[in-house]
């Protein structure tokens, strides 16, 4: 999933208001910038992981 279905993925799937989708919209902008993919994934694991119930394995499917 790129960035904009990752973000639509989770305002189907979790009932998150406002303020944390833009935190995770940042989250993920912010990881955009970081080019080694293992570092990337170990970052977005880091703060996503268990926050509004995402799974590792989901996460994997992030690609930026």
């Amino acid at each position: 999933m790129n960035k904009s279905e990752f973000i639509e993925f989770i305002q189907n799937e979790f009932n998150i208001d406002g303020s944390t989708q833009r935190l995770i919209f940042n989250i993920l902008t912010y990881a955009e910038t970081i080019t080694d993919d293992n570092e990337r994934y170990l970052f977005l694991d880091d703060l996503l992981s268990g926050t509004i119930g995402l799974t590792s394995e989901e996460i994997k499917n992030i690609t930026l």
